[in-house]
C-alpha cells in the first residue's frame, strides 16, 4: 500500500482554481474549468479521464503553449529550485522566465511520437539543441551528454544513431528518444502525455520501468497522463479523475482502485477486461459521450450518463469537490449535504 501524500513531502507545483477557456465562433469553450491539483517531488500523479476531458489542454498550461485563442485563469505556483515561487499563469508564454523554466525545470514527452520530430535534423541534432540551451554552450560536452542519455533510455549504437534521421528510427526508438531529450537537462518536473499510447507492450513496460528508474534517480515529480487504468496502477502514487474540464475524484491510487466513489470513476473501472472472465459476457461500458463544454448551465457535467443521478439537483447545480476520506476527494451530490435535503423532501 503506498503512502498518502504527507507534510514531509516537498510540494513542486500547485495549480489554484486553473481555467483555460476557448473564445470561439460558437461561444465560450471551457476545456480546463477550475482545476485544483498538487504535485510533489518523487511522487507520479496520475490524471486519467476520456478523451475531451481536457488532460492534454492542462498540461499544455504547465508550459505555457497553450493555442491562441486559448486564454489562461487561476495560478500555477511552481517552487523554483534557487527557492521562491513563480506563478507560471502570469508569464508571458514567449518571455525570458518561462522560457528559461520550459525544458529545463520543467519538461514534457508529447503524446505522438511519430510527429513529434522534424524530419530535416538528425536525431542527435534535436537532442542537442536542449542541451545547448539549458546546460551547455560546448558542442563536445552536449554531444556526450546526448550519448549517454541515449544510452539510459536502452538505445544502442548511441554514437552512431546520434547521427541518424528520425525516419530510420520506430516508434517505440522514438519514444525513447523523446523520454532522452525531455530528461536530458535533468527537469523537475515531468510531464509525461499519453507516452505510451503507440507502442506495443513489450516496449510499453520497458518504458514505464525506465521512466521508474529515472525518476528514483533524479528525484523528479511526474505529471502521467493517459486513459489506461492499467499504466496507472503501475505508475502513480496519486489518481486525479478528470471529467469535463473539472477533477471529479483525487485519492491515492489503492483508494481509486478498492474504494472509487464516484460514479464516472466507478464506470472507468468496470469497463476494464477481467482476466478469467466469461468469454460470451459484454464488456460494460459508459453510456453516452463527453458534452462539448460549451454553453453549459450550471450542473453536474456527468448527470446524463448516470444511472444513480439525483432529479433537480444534479441537472441545476455543479457539486463542489468535497473531501470524504483523508486525502480523498470527490465531486458529486451523493456524498454532499444537499443530496441528505433532497431526500428529505
Amino acid at each position: 500500500m503506498r503512502k498518502v501524500n504527507t507534510v514531509d513531502d516537498k510540494l513542486l507545483i500547485e495549480l489554484k482554481d486553473l481555467k483555460v477557456h476557448f473564445a470561439i465562433d460558437e461561444g465560450l469553450l471551457k476545456a480546463v474549468d477550475g482545476v485544483d491539483l498538487n504535485i510533489y517531488e518523487g511522487k507520479t500523479l496520475g490524471l486519467v479521464g476520456e478523451s475531451g476531458c481536457g488532460k492534454s489542454v492542462t498540461s499544455q498550461a504547465l508550459l505555457r503553449i497553450v493555442p491562441p485563442p486559448g486564454r489562461i485563469e487561476g495560478s500555477i505556483l511552481f517552487q523554483k529550485s534557487e527557492g521562491g515561487t513563480e506563478d507560471l499563469a502570469a508569464l508571458p508564454m514567449d518571455g525570458q522566465t518561462i522560457r528559461a523554466i520550459r525544458g529545463k525545470e520543467i519538461a514534457m514527452i508529447f503524446q505522438e511520437p511519430m510527429a513529434s520530430f522534424s524530419p530535416l535534423y538528425t536525431m542527435g541534432n534535436q537532442i542537442m539543441e536542449a542541451i545547448k540551451l539549458h546546460r551547455t554552450k560546448d558542442e563536445a560536452e552536449a554531444r556526450a551528454i546526448a550519448v549517454e542519455m541515449f544510452k539510459k533510455v536502452g538505445i544502442s549504437n548511441p554514437e552512431k544513431r546520434l547521427d541518424e534521421y528520425p525516419h530510420e528510427f520506430s516508434g517505440g526508438m522514438r519514444q525513447r528518444v523523446m523520454i532522452a531529450m525531455a530528461l536530458s537537462c535533468n527537469p523537475r518536473l515531468l510531464i509525461a502525455d499519453e507516452p505510451t499510447t503507440a507502442l506495443d507492450v513489450t516496449i510499453q513496460a520497458q518504458v514505464l520501468e525506465l521512466m521508474k528508474e529515472l525518476q528514483k534517480d533524479l528525484g523528479m515529480g511526474i505529471l502521467f497522463i493517459t486513459h489506461d487504468l492499467g499504466v496507472v496502477a503501475e505508475m502513480c502514487d496519486e489518481v486525479a479523475v478528470m471529467y469535463l474540464g473539472r477533477i471529479v475524484e483525487k485519492a491515492p491510487v489503492d483508494d481509486i482502485y478498492h474504494n472509487a466513489r464516484h460514479p464516472y470513476t466507478q464506470g472507468l473501472l468496470r469497463s476494464i477486461p477481467r482476466i478469467g472472465s466469461n468469454l460470451n459476457e459484454k464488456l460494460a461500458s459508459i453510456d453516452g459521450t463527453v458534452p462539448v463544454p460549451l454553453g453549459l448551465p450550471p450542473m453536474c457535467g456527468f448527470h446524463e450518463r448516470c444511472d444513480r443521478k439525483i432529479a433537480g439537483l444534479c441537472d441545476r447545480k455543479t457539486p463542489p469537490l468535497v473531501e470524504r476520506e483523508p486525502g480523498h476527494l470527490v465531486r458529486c451530490f451523493l456524498y454532499g449535504e444537499e443530496a441528505q435535503e433532497a431526500d428529505n423532501e
